[in-house]
């Protein structure tokens, strides 16, 4: 099996073998983990993962916030994630309560913490630790795995995939060929896959790839995703409905995939006369929040950035250079909301009390 519009037998021949040698590595791994069970943690809590196959963003945060919201969900919840290139990657950090929060912290933390500052939030790399101290600390009835696909030293008892639907096909294939980190088979141990940003994808596109799910992993429900505008948050920090956000706007944004962002806002009315990328997890400093207020005021025009990218800026900087937040949230295509749709169909744990058997891994 390919992916869509690409070529079987196409490849590198450079770096083919490297992408050879590296599903093989990784598949080791995870054979190992398999293979000796006593060196994966299994807390008393049920472990619902969301993660991708992908390296890059494919919309896991608006996913984890979207569970943590579901009324039905156990009231009982803490987050596990990485952390990535923070400073307690390789440590530990517990956010919890309203703070203030040492810098450095990382924006899904961030997110996660202000939409939910009772749930514990653990960041470091070794999940099957800070799983551990969650177990010790707080007794969650539920673990939400953030990025958690590829972690194999904690049991998962959900597993929800996420594959963005502007994926190019080309980044279907495994490292350093593509932007897999494991080859599409693994699919089929999802529960779930979730199709993201089918707002930004064409229909032909999303057709595509839901044959290719579909073919890797048969008989694993599918849905699709789709990122809605509910509103806005002001400079000074207060919500105001869509229709009376900003009209002519510099749009910027720190994240892996900037574009759908800035596709959104002609949507809800706005004009953009400019947009500024950085890379994902960006902190901004204040010289570059000063820039972005010159090229804004340059432009007679607004700040207009995303919840992820309004969480790492100062309230006061944020006030000062008149910086507007688009906030959104996923839906299905169909207009269900996410936790819903995945417990008509059966995923969430909590959807019968019980978590759902294994799949293949």
């Amino acid at each position: 099996m390919t992916s869509p519009c690409h070529p079987a037998g196409w490849s590198d021949p450079f770096l083919q073998p490297v992408a050879e040698l590296y599903g093989r590595v990784v598949e080791l791994e995870r054979r190992f983990f398999a293979a000796l069970p006593f060196l994966v943690a299994q807390p008393a809590a049920t472990v619902v993962s969301v993660g991708n196959l992908s390296v890059g963003g494919t919309g896991k945060t608006p996913i984890l916030l979207e569970l943590l919201a579901d009324p039905e969900r156990p009231p009982a919840a803490a987050v596990l994630s990485r952390g990535y290139r923070s400073a307690w990657e390789r440590g530990f950090y517990l956010l919890r309560g309203p703070g203030p929060h040492p810098a450095g912290v990382t924006d899904e933390a961030l997110q996660v913490n202000a939409a939910f500052p009772h749930v514990p939030v653990l960041l470091g790399k070794n999940r099957a630790h800070t799983a551990t101290m969650a177990g010790k600390w707080f007794q969650p009835q539920v673990l939400l795995l953030d990025d958690g696909f590829q972690y194999r030293r904690l049991r998962h008892d959900v597993d929800l995939v996420l594959w963005d639907a502007t994926t190019d096909p080309a980044a279907a294939r495994l490292l350093p060929l593509g932007r897999l980190r494991e080859p599409p088979r693994r699919l089929a141990a999802a529960h779930a896959l979730l199709l993201t940003r089918c707002e930004t994808a064409t229909p032909a596109q999303i057709a595509s790839w839901r044959r290719f799910l579909a073919e890797w992993a048969p008989g694993v429900p599918q849905l699709e995703v789709m990122t809605v505008p509910t509103g806005w948050i002001d400079p000074a920090g207060h919500p105001a409905p869509l229709d009376q956000g900003p009209r002519q706007v510099v749009a910027f944004a720190a994240l892996a995939h900037p574009a759908p962002f800035f596709a959104l806002l002609p949507k809800v009315g706005c004009q953009v006369v400019e947009t500024r990328a950085f890379r994902d997890h960006h902190v901004f400093d204040g010289r570059e929040l000063d820039e972005l207020g010159r090229q804004a005021a340059a432009r007679h025009a607004t700040l207009a950035c995303t919840d992820k990218d309004r969480v790492k800026i100062d309230a006061e900087a944020a006030r000062r250079l008149g910086v507007w937040t688009l906030l959104t949230r996923p839906r299905t295509v169909a207009g269900e909301e996410v936790p819903a749709a995945l417990r008509r169909l059966g995923v969430l744990p909590w959807a019968k009390g019980r978590p759902p058997s294994h799949r293949p891994t």
